[in-house]
């Protein structure tokens, strides 16, 4: 991916290798020689400033510190500047993804004692699930799948516990209702219910945020309850913060987390906020894959037709693959190929609006000047 003459691909380099959840002792040492060798060179302004962006400083913390990359034999200082901000930053994750745990808990026993089909995605499944350490992965807030009529059956059990379907006021020190036209728009044309919250008295948790899905295939038209109800019949039960909750079936995980991850890299409103290519989502499709047995493959792919959803599946998983190379087996990523791949060079696709980027993927990643580029990129209401 990267070309080691150029420095700004050094930089990005050395946040992939920073960045590896499952990173081995040998490839640390490795690693560790050629932060050694890049002193001088790399800006690691540049590099926290990223990992942030990109959802990854916590990441690059535990490996910083589990393996004393900040250390090298021959070398009289240290090799890692900012290593408090980066361990720091671990530590603080780690803190905020056990409060959210907590929290889940008592969400999943309310959904579990209302007796209504759901599915838990992301969040405390891949943080607890997918990654070697609870604290690598950034939980934003809690997501459920659930159909519009359940949820809001859930979503009333939740004012038992100090939820409120609102926005985090100015100033952060209360919760505001929306407005009846943000409601209006969400209802008509999002397929997420406005979020439920709650302050948390906690510093390193604001608030706790609930965020009900509708529908995972936001390109496929009509029909997203019964796919919702599909969905939902094939959850499967699993064991996550010490409670029983359910999950998506794992074909049906890959195909979100594929799905969620191409969604915000194409959508205008994510693409206005800075959020539409965020290294942590990549990860997340990675470490699923890679718990993936080789006869799901055709499994994924007949679902991936069945919900018509190929572009978005082979966006995100070619870019997984590129960015980190022999993590998507080829016959995962040619099952899923449509016989249109301009999906990886256009976004709009899922707003019918499909328009041609003059960067290059690999340029955008990193950049934030691809802001600029998508010039009637536009921000979703939340008044």
């Amino acid at each position: 991916m990267t070309n080691p003459a150029s420095p700004f691909d050094q930089q990005a380099e050395t946040l992939l290798l920073l960045s590896d959840p499952w990173l081995s002792p040998d490839r640390a040492d490795r690693l560790r020689e050629r932060l050694s060798e890049l002193r001088d060179e790399l800006d690691w302004g540049w590099i926290v400033d990223r990992a942030a962006r990109h959802k990854v400083l916590a990441v690059v913390g535990y490996n910083v510190d589990r393996y004393r990359l900040f250390k090298y034999p021959e070398e009289e200082f240290d090799i890692v500047p900012y290593r408090w901000v980066l361990t720091a930053a671990y530590e603080a994750n780690r803190r905020r993804n056990a409060v959210l745990r907590d929290e889940f808990a008592v969400i999943a026993e309310a959904a579990e004692s209302l007796g209504v089909p759901y599915a838990v995605r992301k969040g405390p499944l891949l943080s607890e699930r997918l990654y070697p350490d609870p604290g690598l992965r950034r939980m934003r807030d809690i997501d459920l799948l659930m159909t519009r009529t359940d949820a809001a059956a859930l979503g009333k059990e939740l004012s038992r516990f100090g939820y409120t379907q609102g926005k985090l006021s100015a100033d952060g020190t209360g919760i505001e209702e929306f407005s009846r036209g943000t409601r209006r728009f969400w209802s008509m044309h999002v397929n997420n219910a406005l979020p439920y919250m709650k302050l948390s008295a906690d510093p390193f948790v604001e608030s706790v945020d609930i965020d009900f899905c509708h529908d995972l295939i936001p390109s496929a038209g009509p029909g997203g309850e019964e796919r919702t109800k599909a969905f939902l019949s094939r959850a499967v039960p699993v064991s996550v913060c010490g409670v029983t909750a359910r999950a998506l079936s794992p074909e049906d995980e890959i195909v979100d987390l594929c799905v969620h991850l191409h969604k915000e890299a194409d959508a205008r409103h994510y693409i206005a906020i800075g959020s539409d290519l965020t290294l942590s989502k990549f990860i997340d499709v990675a470490c699923a894959v890679s718990r993936s047995t080789p006869d799901q493959a055709p499994r994924v792919a007949e679902r991936v037709a069945e919900l018509g959803c190929e572009e978005s599946v082979f966006y995100a998983l070619h870019y997984t693959e590129e960015i980190f190379p022999g993590t998507v087996p080829g016959e995962l990523l040619e099952a899923v190929r449509p016989a249109d791949t301009s999906v990886l060079v256009e976004y709009g696709h899922l707003e019918g609006r499909p328009a041609p980027w003059t960067s290059t993927f690999h340029e955008r990643l990193f950049s934030t000047r691809r802001i600029a580029e998508a010039r009637d990129a536009q921000h979703l209401p939340v008044a």
